[in-house]
């Protein structure tokens, strides 16, 4: 349990999410004894129990946009977690539009269901029981602010880039050699449509960055009709770095 991560859902883009052929519960990510739930889309609160979880065990959780995919069961699992605000969570971070504005993802009567609200910006800096949550790169992703973030302790250092079109921009900014670093990799090949990361785009970030591991997740179809196993392991060859293309419910040390 302690430094694992388990992908609670794969899938990406509107017709895998949203026909579930690869669920979409974000991210359970256990660092140092603490939990952190990570951009919890459509069905995280069913995927959550299903893997032996429970939403009360939650500490922190943290939305990178605010787009449905990431956080369209954020206000079901806070109503579980706090069991009806009897109990809040201790910390949600988030960007702005997440919890503020004319249309907020939460809603305004669940606000009190969590204790404290850190913004999430490139500055964000952070730190719970030895945990530091770190605002990284800013993404180009329309309709949502959208921000790389990373996670560190003592030992461990975990960084996940979520969505959002490739530019230079994001070969500086996030951490170099990180034990673990999550691609949000929606295309098998870069595509100007689409404001979404690339396994053209992993690569170049792989081998700027090196990680001791890197995982692939937030398929496409047209991932899926490529088979994310055989892209993860031509992104290993080319950059002698270990990938893994993830799977639902898939746990991994850290």
């Amino acid at each position: 349990m302690k430094n694992t991560i388990t992908f609670l859902g794969t899938g990406g883009g509107r017709v895998v999410v949203f026909r579930q052929i690869r669920h979409s519960g974000g991210l359970w990510l256990n660092l140092e004894g603490v939990n952190i739930l990570i951009d919890p889309g459509p069905g995280s609160l069913v995927r959550i129990f299903e893997q032996g979880f429970d939403t009360r065990d939650i500490d922190i959780i943290v939305v990178s946009h605010r787009h449905l995919d990431h956080s369209a069961d954020l206000n079901s699992i806070l109503e579980s977690a706090s069991e009806s605000k009897k109990k809040p969570k201790d910390v949600l971070v988030a960007p702005i539009d997440v919890v503020e504005g004319e249309d907020p993802i939460l809603l305004k009567y669940l606000r009190d269901a969590v204790s404290q609200y850190i913004q999430l910006n490139e500055k964000t800096d952070f730190e719970y029981e030895g945990i530091k949550i770190k605002g990284r790169v800013k993404h180009i992703h329309p309709g949502a602010e959208t921000y790389g973030i990373e996670f560190h302790s003592g030992n461990k250092k975990v960084v996940y880039v979520p969505c959002g079109k490739f530019y230079e921009g994001m070969l500086e900014g996030y951490s170099e050699n990180a034990d673990l670093m999550i691609f949000n990799t929606t295309f098998p090949h870069r595509t100007e449509k689409y404001y979404h990361l690339s396994a053209d785009d992993v690569e170049l970030m792989l081998e700027r960055y090196r990680p001791k591991k890197a995982v692939i997740t937030h398929f496409s179809l047209a991932m899926l009709k490529e088979e994310p196993d055989k892209i993860a392991a031509k992104l290993q060859r080319k950059t002698n770095i270990p990938v893994i293309a993830a799977y639902d419910g898939m746990k991994i040390e850290i």
